[in-house]
């Protein structure tokens, strides 16, 4: 900024301090982190005795699972501790990032601790093994990992309730905005969620300095984040040189964000910092986890289902005349047809009459759905309210050309990908960078209730956002949505 400049932003009066509440926010911070390792590290001694109870004073599991030698005594055990406790907490710390990340979700610190309760079970079996190999029951040792899942899932759903007690007693400071949008929206969301007592002030368009420094005086602010990018770079050197003068914290969100969000990485591969855009198709490695979560997950629907699904196929039969399963071609990874299997819901000769109810359809943008449609039969009715229609495409699953979760796969016979791209662009065409899934982010969010333009928006998210952590909560969210039945015809 310009010498004038800062001597105008020099010149206002003094910014009064913000209002203080009781717990300083480095303290609520330093808090919640001993908390987490005093209860982790509890949770962590507690999987070992209940895997000390359950190897040595189970009768059941010394019936079935005699021990070789004597009960060595909890003793041995409690001193392996000193050791076992600090290697679980660094690796929650260092690998599963569980103490620095407050924005994760509950599906994500689920995994993380998943994650971290294997690679510790993993190191405490190795030191073991090399260090004392017969003294410790390898059984007991494995039963701990699946204990510590539940017991440190539990520690640390206490600490975040108490550390949302704690919120109610920080001095969370104003933040002041400056723009709007989805970008800011999710920035006032997030801020709220962990400082319910923080103010956010949204500023519309791009002030000047002495407006902006006028705007924080008044809100109490300590922090500028610049989401608006209409302003040139000379405007945007003189706000962050107005801010700095005044002691305030100043930051910028790339305004590629608006547009793509979840994809803007920081590479630094040409000596300078650089924003590079990252694609959203999956890395190999995330690939290979998804389909490793999708076969294991369909097998077990299979395990558990299967009767019942049989059951269904029989209704259908006996309901109207033809198959109890139906194919449709459908849009798939890359571009690439597939024949998707579902519950026929429909009478047979449904596509032939498709032209007679085109003018039924309720939805746009290439989603096509009628309600009240002559076509499907009383059982098929039943099947699509709950969605037990569905359950079939999990053989499209195993075979590779869907996923649990993921973009509902585009009908080729209505067209469906020709519309969405008439109706948003190129950009529909990301759709197709991932497995089409049997449940996703729009189905769990209102299914047929909610707009072309609200489904479209959600795929792109999860498209941008994707994680197992974002596919187990959609998952576990598709079981009430099935039940409820809202939005489904």
């Amino acid at each position: 900024m310009s010498g004038s400049a800062g001597a105008r932003a020099r010149s206002l009066p003094a910014r009064p301090a913000a209002a203080r509440a009781a717990l300083p926010r480095w303290l609520r911070h330093a808090l919640r982190t001993a908390l987490h390792f005093v209860c982790d590290g509890a949770a962590i001694v507690g999987a070992y005795w209940l895997a000390y109870l359950l190897r040595f004073r189970c009768p059941w599991v010394l019936e079935h699972m005699p021990l070789r030698g004597g009960d060595p005594g909890w003793e041995l055990y409690a001193q392996m501790l000193w050791t076992a406790v600090p290697v679980w907490l660094g690796l929650f710390r260092y690998s599963s990032r569980l103490y620095s990340r407050p924005w994760m979700s509950g599906a994500d610190r689920f995994l993380q601790i998943v994650k971290g309760a294997v690679f510790g079970t993993l190191a405490i079996l190795a030191a073991t093994y090399i260090y004392s190999r017969l003294a410790y029951s390898r059984l007991m040792l494995l039963a701990a990992g699946p204990l510590a899942v539940a017991t440190v899932s539990a520690a640390h759903f206490l600490v975040l309730k108490l550390d949302a007690a704690l919120s109610l007693y920080e001095s969370a400071a104003p933040l002041v905005l400056i723009g709007g949008g989805k970008v800011a929206e999710l920035i006032r969301e997030n801020v709220k969620a962990r400082h319910p007592l923080a103010g956010v002030h949204v500023l519309a368009g791009t002030p000047s300095p002495d407006a902006l420094i006028k705007a924080v005086r008044e809100t109490g602010a300590e922090e500028v984040v610049l989401v608006a990018r209409e302003a040139d770079h000379a405007r945007l050197l003189e706000l962050a040189e107005a801010c700095e003068s005044e002691g305030l914290a100043f930051k910028m969100i790339p305004d590629l964000l608006e547009l793509r969000l979840g994809e803007v990485q920081m590479d630094e591969s040409l000596g300078l910092p650089a924003y590079r855009i990252q694609h959203t198709s999956l890395t190999r490695a995330n690939f290979a986890a998804k389909r490793a979560f999708d076969v294991l997950f369909s097998l077990l629907v299979f395990l558990v289902a299967g009767i019942p699904l049989l059951i269904v196929g029989l209704l259908i039969r006996l309901d109207s005349k033809g198959p109890a399963l139906f194919k449709q071609k459908r849009v798939g990874l890359k571009g690439r047809t597939f024949e998707a299997y579902k519950f026929r819901t429909m009478v047979t000769d449904a596509e032939a009459a498709l032209a007679d109810v085109r003018g039924r359809n309720s939805q746009k943008g290439g989603f096509f759905k009628a309600k009240d449609d002559p076509r499907v039969t009383r059982v098929g009715r039943w099947l699509r309210r709950f969605s037990v229609d569905e359950f079939p495409q999990f053989i499209n699953v195993l075979s590779g050309d869907m996923s649990v979760v993921g973009p509902r796969p585009l009908a080729v016979a209505t067209e469906e990908m020709d519309e969405l791209i008439a109706a948003f662009g190129p950009t529909a065409k990301k759709r197709m960078n991932m497995l089409p899934g049997i449940t996703g982010l729009w189905q769990v969010s209102g299914r047929s209730d909610i707009s072309a333009e609200q489904r479209f928006a959600l795929d792109m998210f999860y498209l941008e956002h994707w994680s197992l952590g974002l596919d187990l909560e959609i998952i576990l969210k598709t079981v009430p949505a099935m039940v409820s039945a809202k939005g489904a015809y």
